[in-house]
This record gives structure tokens, sequence and C-alpha cells, in this order.
């Protein structure tokens, strides 16, 4: 039966600093620790992999057993993303896809989750508690509340558009 390591025996492990490093590095998938690894060692990894948010498989039996640490969640949002933009009309799969090609390799996973929340409706796990919807809905009502107290947002969307359209000006060529 498998027990709760304790916090210092887990950062003592030697499977810690390679599952720290791999979850920093945005363009790594899945890290596979060979067969070596014996029963103590994939436990180990397991509760490191529990604690830094990742998922982890067990693959084989008896001594040919090996574990992988994955981000499923950056796997799933890009097959989500490319679903979606098929499914797209062709101005916003061409965005999508632009965005994609125009950022560096590093950033595409940030694209995709971005894609799948804002444009799919899904929650994107990867972006983190911060891109939750329930917390951009109660950050965007907090920020209707404070310009509302302000005098700064009119209560009728009407006096919106009248507002924006009154700022604009044309501009003649030269």
């Amino acid at each position: 039966m498998a027990y709760q390591r304790g916090w210092n025996r887990l950062q003592s492990s030697p499977h810690w600093k390679p599952l720290e490093k791999f979850k920093n590095d945005p363009m790594r998938l899945e890290l596979g620790f060979g067969t070596d690894v014996n029963s103590t060692g994939r436990e180990d990894i397991r509760q490191i992999c529990k604690h830094m948010g990742l998922n982890f498989r067990c693959v084989g039996d008896g001594t040919q057993k090996r574990i992988m640490a994955l981000k499923l969640d950056i796997i799933r949002e890009r097959k989500r993303a490319e679903e979606l933009a098929l499914d797209a009309p062709r101005a916003v799969a061409g965005f999508y896809r632009g965005a994609l090609n125009a950022l560096p390799e590093t950033e595409k996973y940030r694209i995709n989750a971005l894609f799948v929340q804002f444009y799919g409706g899904d929650r994107a796990w990867s972006l983190g508690e911060a891109y939750a919807p329930e917390a951009l809905q109660a950050e965007e009502e907090e920020r209707r509340e404070k310009r509302r107290k302000t005098g700064e947002e009119p209560e009728s969307s009407d006096e919106d558009v009248e507002e924006m359209l009154g700022r604009f000006e044309t501009v003649r060529q030269a």
C-alpha cells in the first residue's frame, strides 16, 4: 500500500528536478522514466506529479513497468483547437493559424488554450485559475461596478454606442 510522502522527502527525491524542469518547459508534453525506476521511485513520481499538477501514466508489468509524466491538458487543448478551427469560419480559422505562425513555439500552447476558451467556450485548464470563467466573470463584474460608482460607465448600451460614435473623426488623405 502506498503512503503519503513528506514534503522534504519529495524534494530530496532524484525525480523532483527533472519533473520541475519538465513542468516549466512548454515544448515538452511528456517525460518518460525508464524501467530502472522501482516501485518506490514510481510512487515518488506519482506524488510529485500530483503536487505539480501533472498527469502520469504507468505502462508495462513487472520489471518492464515504466512511468511517464504527461501534460494532458495541453494535448487535449491542441486537439480541441484544431477541431474548432476546422469548423470555424474561414476568417476565424485564418486568424488562429496566423497567430500560431507568428508567435514562437514556446507560446503556441497558450494560443491553443485561449482559442479553446474564448472561441470554443470550453474551459482551458492549462491557463490556470486566473482564466477560469468564474474568475473572469467576477473580474468583469468588479470592473463594471467600479465604473458605475465613479460614473464612467453609462447605464444603457445605446449611450455606449453614441459615446463611441462621438469619439471618432474622419481623416482626410493628404
